[in-house]
Protein backbone atom coordinates (compact mmCIF):
# COMPACT_ATOMS: atom_id res chain seq x y z
CA UNK A 1 0.00 0.00 0.00
CA UNK A 2 2.82 2.39 0.94
CA UNK A 3 4.51 1.63 -2.36
CA UNK A 4 1.31 2.47 -4.27
CA UNK A 5 0.92 5.78 -2.42
CA UNK A 6 4.56 6.66 -3.10
CA UNK A 7 4.19 5.82 -6.80
CA UNK A 8 1.03 7.93 -7.09
CA UNK A 9 2.71 10.82 -5.29
CA UNK A 10 5.72 10.87 -7.58
CA UNK A 11 3.53 10.44 -10.68
CA UNK A 12 1.45 13.44 -9.61
CA UNK A 13 4.60 15.44 -8.87
CA UNK A 14 6.05 14.66 -12.32
CA UNK A 15 2.82 15.65 -14.08
CA UNK A 16 2.65 18.90 -12.13
CA UNK A 17 6.29 19.66 -12.92
CA UNK A 18 5.73 18.97 -16.61
CA UNK A 19 2.65 21.22 -16.66
CA UNK A 20 4.52 24.03 -14.87
CA UNK A 21 7.50 23.76 -17.23
CA UNK A 22 5.27 23.77 -20.32
CA UNK A 23 3.24 26.73 -19.06
CA UNK A 24 6.43 28.65 -18.21
CA UNK A 25 7.89 27.93 -21.66
CA UNK A 26 4.71 29.07 -23.40
CA UNK A 27 4.63 32.27 -21.35
CA UNK A 28 8.31 32.95 -22.07
CA UNK A 29 7.65 32.35 -25.77
CA UNK A 30 4.74 34.79 -25.93
CA UNK A 31 6.65 37.44 -23.96
CA UNK A 32 9.35 37.39 -26.66
CA UNK A 33 6.84 38.32 -29.37
CA UNK A 34 7.83 41.58 -31.11
CA UNK A 35 4.91 43.85 -31.97
CA UNK A 36 5.36 45.97 -35.08
CA UNK A 37 4.37 49.15 -33.23
CA UNK A 38 7.01 48.44 -30.55
CA UNK A 39 4.42 48.09 -27.82
CA UNK A 40 5.41 46.13 -24.73
CA UNK A 41 3.12 44.42 -22.24
CA UNK A 42 3.85 43.35 -18.69
CA UNK A 43 2.00 40.01 -18.89
CA UNK A 44 1.10 37.49 -21.55
CA UNK A 45 -0.60 34.11 -21.51
CA UNK A 46 -1.45 31.69 -24.33
CA UNK A 47 -5.16 30.91 -24.28
CA UNK A 48 -5.82 27.16 -24.24
CA UNK A 49 -7.70 26.95 -27.56
CA UNK A 50 -8.00 28.50 -31.03
CA UNK A 51 -4.34 29.56 -31.40
CA UNK A 52 -4.80 32.70 -29.33
CA UNK A 53 -2.63 34.71 -26.95
CA UNK A 54 -3.54 37.57 -24.61
CA UNK A 55 -0.97 40.26 -23.71
CA UNK A 56 -1.73 43.03 -21.23
CA UNK A 57 -0.52 45.69 -18.82
CA UNK A 58 -2.74 46.39 -15.83
CA UNK A 59 -2.72 49.87 -14.30
CA UNK A 60 -3.89 49.52 -10.70
CA UNK A 61 -3.87 53.28 -10.06
CA UNK A 62 -6.77 53.94 -12.46
CA UNK A 63 -8.06 50.36 -12.91
CA UNK A 64 -7.41 50.25 -16.66
CA UNK A 65 -5.75 47.68 -18.88
CA UNK A 66 -3.92 48.00 -22.18
CA UNK A 67 -4.06 44.75 -24.12
CA UNK A 68 -3.30 42.95 -27.33
CA UNK A 69 -5.30 39.91 -28.39
CA UNK A 70 -3.52 37.76 -30.99
CA UNK A 71 -5.39 35.12 -33.00
CA UNK A 72 -3.23 32.98 -35.28
CA UNK A 73 -3.98 30.49 -38.04
CA UNK A 74 -6.75 32.52 -39.71
CA UNK A 75 -7.13 34.28 -43.06
CA UNK A 76 -8.27 37.79 -43.89
CA UNK A 77 -11.61 36.23 -44.84
CA UNK A 78 -12.17 35.47 -41.14
CA UNK A 79 -13.27 37.56 -38.20
CA UNK A 80 -11.89 37.26 -34.69
CA UNK A 81 -13.25 38.44 -31.36
CA UNK A 82 -12.24 38.55 -27.71
CA UNK A 83 -14.38 39.78 -24.85
CA UNK A 84 -15.14 39.96 -21.16
CA UNK A 85 -18.35 38.64 -19.67
CA UNK A 86 -18.90 40.71 -16.53
CA UNK A 87 -21.89 38.84 -15.13
CA UNK A 88 -21.89 35.53 -17.00
CA UNK A 89 -19.53 32.79 -18.09
CA UNK A 90 -19.85 32.36 -21.85
CA UNK A 91 -21.02 34.19 -24.95
CA UNK A 92 -24.33 35.74 -23.95
CA UNK A 93 -23.60 38.97 -22.13
CA UNK A 94 -20.01 39.19 -23.37
CA UNK A 95 -18.60 42.62 -24.18
CA UNK A 96 -16.45 42.03 -27.25
CA UNK A 97 -13.65 43.49 -29.32
CA UNK A 98 -14.00 42.43 -32.97
CA UNK A 99 -11.73 42.64 -36.02
CA UNK A 100 -12.24 41.74 -39.67
CA UNK A 101 -11.30 42.90 -43.18
CA UNK A 102 -14.10 45.05 -44.56
CA UNK A 103 -15.22 45.40 -48.19
CA UNK A 104 -12.81 48.29 -48.79
CA UNK A 105 -9.91 46.04 -47.86
CA UNK A 106 -9.17 47.70 -44.54
CA UNK A 107 -8.88 45.96 -41.19
CA UNK A 108 -11.76 47.21 -39.08
CA UNK A 109 -11.89 46.99 -35.29
CA UNK A 110 -14.92 47.81 -33.17
CA UNK A 111 -16.82 46.95 -30.00
CA UNK A 112 -19.87 44.67 -29.94
CA UNK A 113 -22.04 43.66 -26.98
CA UNK A 114 -23.64 40.20 -27.25
CA UNK A 115 -27.25 40.11 -26.09
CA UNK A 116 -28.25 36.63 -27.31
CA UNK A 117 -27.13 33.56 -29.26
CA UNK A 118 -28.37 35.03 -32.55
CA UNK A 119 -25.78 37.80 -32.50
CA UNK A 120 -24.25 39.09 -35.71
CA UNK A 121 -21.62 41.01 -33.72
CA UNK A 122 -23.16 44.36 -34.56
CA UNK A 123 -21.20 47.40 -33.50
CA UNK A 124 -22.29 49.01 -30.24
CA UNK A 125 -21.11 50.47 -26.95
CA UNK A 126 -19.98 48.14 -24.19
CA UNK A 127 -20.90 48.23 -20.50
CA UNK A 128 -17.44 49.68 -19.81
CA UNK A 129 -15.47 52.32 -21.68
CA UNK A 130 -13.00 51.42 -24.44
CA UNK A 131 -10.98 54.59 -25.18
CA UNK A 132 -8.86 52.93 -27.87
CA UNK A 133 -9.30 50.00 -30.25
CA UNK A 134 -7.45 49.15 -33.45
CA UNK A 135 -6.37 46.01 -35.27
CA UNK A 136 -3.95 44.66 -37.83
CA UNK A 137 -3.57 41.50 -39.92
CA UNK A 138 -0.30 39.92 -41.01
CA UNK A 139 1.02 36.38 -41.58
CA UNK A 140 -2.37 34.76 -40.94
CA UNK A 141 -2.70 36.51 -37.59
CA UNK A 142 -5.07 39.19 -36.36
CA UNK A 143 -4.00 41.42 -33.49
CA UNK A 144 -6.53 43.60 -31.69
CA UNK A 145 -5.09 46.41 -29.56
CA UNK A 146 -7.33 48.10 -27.01
CA UNK A 147 -7.47 50.04 -23.77
CA UNK A 148 -10.25 49.14 -21.32
CA UNK A 149 -11.60 50.98 -18.31
CA UNK A 150 -12.49 47.97 -16.18
CA UNK A 151 -15.61 47.81 -14.01
CA UNK A 152 -14.67 48.97 -10.52
CA UNK A 153 -14.02 46.74 -7.55
CA UNK A 154 -12.53 43.71 -9.30
CA UNK A 155 -9.72 42.61 -11.55
CA UNK A 156 -10.90 39.06 -12.37
CA UNK A 157 -13.45 38.44 -15.12
CA UNK A 158 -14.72 35.68 -17.37
CA UNK A 159 -13.39 35.89 -20.91
CA UNK A 160 -14.42 34.47 -24.28
CA UNK A 161 -12.69 34.39 -27.66
CA UNK A 162 -13.82 33.27 -31.11
CA UNK A 163 -13.34 33.28 -34.85
CA UNK A 164 -15.57 32.73 -37.87
CA UNK A 165 -15.89 33.56 -41.54
CA UNK A 166 -16.91 36.79 -43.26
CA UNK A 167 -19.20 36.86 -46.31
CA UNK A 168 -19.20 40.31 -47.88
CA UNK A 169 -19.73 42.58 -44.88
CA UNK A 170 -21.62 39.94 -42.90
CA UNK A 171 -19.89 38.10 -40.07
CA UNK A 172 -21.04 34.49 -40.17
CA UNK A 173 -21.69 32.36 -37.09
CA UNK A 174 -18.67 30.58 -35.64
CA UNK A 175 -18.41 26.80 -35.70
CA UNK A 176 -20.83 25.09 -33.34
CA UNK A 177 -18.50 22.17 -32.60
CA UNK A 178 -15.08 21.46 -31.12
CA UNK A 179 -12.82 24.14 -29.70
CA UNK A 180 -15.14 26.98 -30.72
CA UNK A 181 -17.64 25.72 -28.15
CA UNK A 182 -15.01 25.56 -25.39
CA UNK A 183 -13.22 28.87 -25.85
CA UNK A 184 -14.04 30.51 -22.54
CA UNK A 185 -12.34 30.84 -19.17
CA UNK A 186 -11.28 33.54 -16.75
CA UNK A 187 -8.53 36.14 -16.52
CA UNK A 188 -7.23 38.11 -13.54
CA UNK A 189 -5.50 41.21 -14.85
CA UNK A 190 -3.87 41.97 -11.49
CA UNK A 191 -2.34 38.55 -10.79
CA UNK A 192 -1.79 37.44 -14.40
CA UNK A 193 -3.64 34.18 -13.82
CA UNK A 194 -5.93 32.44 -16.30
CA UNK A 195 -8.64 29.93 -15.51
CA UNK A 196 -9.04 27.46 -18.36
CA UNK A 197 -12.58 26.36 -17.64
CA UNK A 198 -13.56 25.82 -21.26
CA UNK A 199 -10.29 24.25 -22.36
CA UNK A 200 -10.44 21.66 -19.61
CA UNK A 201 -13.68 20.10 -20.80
Amino acid sequence: MDRLVTTLFFSSFLLLSLFSTTTHAQTQNCSAFAFRNNQNFATCNPLPLLNSVLHWTYHSDNHTVDLAYRHRGVTDSDWVAWGLNINGARMVGAQCLVAFKNSSGRIQAYTAPIANYLTQLRQGSLSFNVPRIEAEFSNNEYIIFASLELPSGRSSFNQVWQNGQVSGQALQAHSQTGDNMRSFGSVDFATGQLGNDGGSR
